[in-house]
């Protein structure tokens, strides 16, 4: 099985080192216009593509479309003038909001298109990763798909209709809690803490309480009842959240994200 991945950021990195480590598979090529992102891969038997050669990059049996969106359009157009028969190819795409039809539409021919969401934890094999496919991709295929992300992670298999609405529950969302933690930070800093000696320990909060979620058996409500004691220093905490409407504000940014997806989905289709 060939794999060939067209960009060479922070993602492939991810994937390739889960490919090779985690699968043992070796036949991987990469194509990135550039070319300085090779670096990056120093110590991995891959094949590097140079001067953007695109027929090369697309013998590969599963291709993994990983540019950014802005670079999609632009991407299935030098795609589509390679003039290559690519029936028989699985096409991977991780773009947010852009639809499997408009890939296919695009390269202006019929295709098979897994359309994917990871998020940023594939780097430290802990990812949440979003996956669905056309119809064209057969089931043992879109296990092979499935494999390759599960090497990094949990999945999740969903229609399409609902790949724009994931985006702000797994891939966007460490975002906020990347926020969440550095309001801690700040906050304990105010207190009068050092930084630096402080840090740990809100990690290492954050850390005890995802594994108090994740193992408990718990809902988040009963959890937070099990820390919140009636007038105690936690209800006070509690109370300042409510009073801000915090669950709202969280809500608010979820609906934003997705609604960003639906644009972005407007403007591609």
């Amino acid at each position: 099985m060939k794999i060939s991945f067209i960009g060479a950021g922070n993602l492939a990195e991810a994937m390739i080192h889960a490919l090779v480590n985690k699968l043992n598979i070796k036949n991987i090529s990469v194509l990135d216009e550039n070319e300085e992102q090779y670096k990056r891969y120093n110590g991995l038997n891959i094949n590097f593509i140079y001067n953007y050669n695109l027929s090369e990059i697309l013998n590969g049996d599963i291709i993994f479309l990983l540019v950014k969106p802005g670079n999609f359009a632009k991407l299935l157009d030098d795609i589509k003038s390679s003039g290559l028969d690519l029936s028989d190819k699985i096409f991977v795409s991780t773009a947010a909001g852009i639809s499997i039809d408009y890939i296919e539409n695009k390269i202006g021919q019929p295709l098979k298109i897994v359309r994917t969401m990871p998020n940023t934890p594939v780097f430290c094999g802990r990812g949440m990763t979003a996956l669905c496919k056309n119809e064209r991709v057969s089931e043992l295929d879109f296990e092979k798909i499935c494999g390759i992300f599960k090497a990094m992670g949990e999945i999740i298999i969903l229609e399409e209709s609902r790949m724009n609405d994931i985006i702000a529950v797994n891939g966007s969302s460490p975002a906020y809690i990347y926020l969440f933690a550095q309001a801690m930070l700040e906050g304990a800093v105010e207190l009068g803490f050092n930084e630096r000696e402080i840090y740990p320990v809100i990690l290492q909060s954050l850390a005890g309480s995802l594994d108090m979620l994740i193992n408990s058996g718990k809902m988040p409500g009963e959890l937070i009842k099990d820390v919140a004691s009636p007038g105690g220093t936690t209800e006070r905490a509690l109370e300042s959240f409510r009073a801000d409407d915090f669950t709202g504000i969280v809500k608010k940014a979820m609906i934003a994200c997705a609604k960003r997806a639906d644009e972005i989905s407007g403007e591609y289709n």
